[in-house]
């Protein structure tokens, strides 16, 4: 038999714990909400120090006492990170615990925030047995050990996660989500019951003179019913704060508060209004907090602080707000497409010794102001040919005939006196060649195909592809479409001079097939001959 009766006791905390308050129920958790939800850390600007003192249904012999103490720090951009000490005792039950937290920001495509954070405690857990008086009727219960203090140690987790903005904050979080078993009266079945948390804050209004931010917090422990508390925080002048929380099922809670400096004191009292409200004189707590900012940080040492600094993890000039320059030209690496080689702002960081606007990297005569279309090489006659190809640099010629002069009659009247045949007839489409970037033909290409187009009218036994070709500038793509354009240009021609196109076939090759290093050469159609 028991004096006390504590068999109750015993099967809240021991036998059946998942019915057990089995951490601290807190009223000023607003003022310190980390402690609920581990990813929170990360939507703070501040480090703090708290330290938290509960006594809950005063006046009532055994009753709970908790006192904690909690530091976290979000010095770093992306990560938080906490510690905290707690002791919690509820008549001969206690325990002390050491906690670690940590937090990080995830990125999102919305403009609000997401966290998630993790923390990992050491919990001892004892039941001193000493605290039980029995009353002597001559029977001894086994069960109870009255000179014993049964001790446990054992490790539990949370997790949590955070979406938050300017003005509100949702928050899920999960205590006791992993745990190991307790040993406790030589049986080690015994656990600490999860905890369940779902938040949502959100400041109504937000001045200087005026805070005012409702809240809900909806709670369930293991098997117990769901809880809620509903509460109105307001900060006046940022200097007095208050509020008032109505938890169901259980009290109505008023809190007061002062700011000076860095430091913020409040205190607490639950108005119970359950049947521990007759032997008890309510709940009261106190909480004292001290913030600061974080120091900044500056990773790579280059005078810049990491939230400023553009190129945190490399050092850089402070000028260009922490990125490096290597070549000295005032366009930060990173954005410099020539970062080792001085150069200007509009060449986008490279040199142009030539000033022809082809950067060095890609002007194949870089001593020498030249066009883009022969990649930075100058035609002096501009006659298509680029002077290093051109036999007549100086004076204005055609592209077969090396960008020398050609006065048709001359070569072109002693090839025309030729016979066609199949034989030759690939020669003659040697003699068709094109201007830089384009496909109409010129007098001498016409006068060539009008030959070809009457011999192709007199032996009508065989089938002409024409394919197209170009040099070796430019992009396949747009080689591709301008050697058809070539083809196509031939093919129309000779239908136009009456040959029937049921025997022609126009393609391009683009650039793949190269005959010749000078580009004028290659600029060509070629004949195939399908009997």
């Amino acid at each position: 038999m028991i004096k006390y009766i504590l068999n109750t006791v015993i099967s809240l905390f021991i036998v059946v714990p998942v019915f057990s308050q089995q951490l601290p129920q807190y009223s000023l958790y607003k003022l310190n909400d980390v402690i609920i939800n581990p990813a929170l850390i990360s939507s703070k600007s501040y480090n703090q120090f708290s330290l938290m003192v509960r006594d809950q249904w005063s006046g009532f012999e055994g009753a709970p006492n908790t006192q904690s103490f909690s530091y976290y720090n979000v010095g770093h951009s992306e990560y938080g990170k906490g510690l905290s000490l707690f002791n919690d005792v509820s008549g001969p039950i206690s325990i002390l615990k050491g906690q670690i937290s940590a937090s990080k920001l995830l990125k999102t495509d919305f403009k609000h925030m997401l966290s998630i954070g993790a923390s990992l405690s050491i919990h001892n857990y004892s039941f001193d047995n000493t605290q039980l008086v029995l009353e002597d009727d001559g029977l001894i219960d086994p069960v109870i050990n009255t000179s014993l203090i049964d001790k446990s140690n054992g490790i539990s987790a949370n997790i949590g996660l955070s979406y938050f903005g300017e003005k509100f904050q949702i928050g899920a979080s999960i205590l006791n989500v992993a745990n190991t078993k307790l040993t406790i009266s030589e049986t080690n079945d015994n656990s600490l019951v999860s905890h369940y948390y779902l938040s949502f804050d959100y400041k109504l209004m937000d001045n200087s003179s005026l805070k005012l931010t409702p809240g809900l917090l909806i709670k369930k422990i293991g098997a117990s019913s769901i809880q809620f508390d509903a509460n109105l925080m307001v900060d006046l002048n940022k200097s007095f704060f208050g509020g008032v929380t109505y938890r169901s099922s259980d009290a109505f809670i008023t809190i007061l508060g002062v700011n000076y400096q860095n430091y913020s004191i409040a205190y607490s009292y639950d108005f119970t209004f359950t049947e521990m409200n007759i032997p008890s004189y309510g709940s009261h707590a106190i909480v004292v907090n001290y913030r600061f900012k974080p120091k900044p940080k500056d990773k790579d040492k280059d005078g810049v602080f990491d939230f400023e600094d553009e190129c945190p993890n490399t050092f850089g000039k402070i000028e260009l707000k922490g990125c490096p320059d290597s070549d000295n030209d005032n366009i930060i690496n990173k954005e410099d497409d020539c970062p080792f080689e001085y150069g200007t702002i509009e060449n986008s960081g490279c040199p142009d010794k030539d000033n022809d606007g082809i950067v060095d990297k890609y002007d194949e005569c870089d001593e020498t102001p030249g066009l883009k279309r022969f990649n930075g090489c100058p035609d002096t006659d501009n006659d298509g040919v680029k002077d290093d190809e051109d036999d007549c640099p100086n004076e204005k010629g055609t592209i077969k005939n090396n960008g020398c002069p050609e006065i048709i009659g001359d070569d072109t009247t002693a090839f025309l006196k030729e016979e066609i045949n199949r034989s030759n007839l690939i020669l003659w489409a040697e003699r068709i060649h094109f201007d830089y970037d384009k496909y109409n033909l010129d007098e001498n290409s016409k006068i060539i195909l009008v030959k070809i187009a009457e011999y192709l009218m007199i032996d009508r036994n065989f089938i002409l592809h024409i394919i197209g070709h170009t040099d070796k500038n430019g992009s396949k793509r747009y080689n591709k479409k301008l050697s058809i354009n070539r083809a196509n240009e031939v093919y129309k021609f000779l239908i136009k001079q009456g040959v029937n196109k049921s025997r022609l076939k126009a393609y391009g090759v683009g650039k793949s097939q190269q005959i010749s290093n000078k580009d004028n050469i290659n600029r060509r159609v070629e004949f195939k001959i399908i009997n």
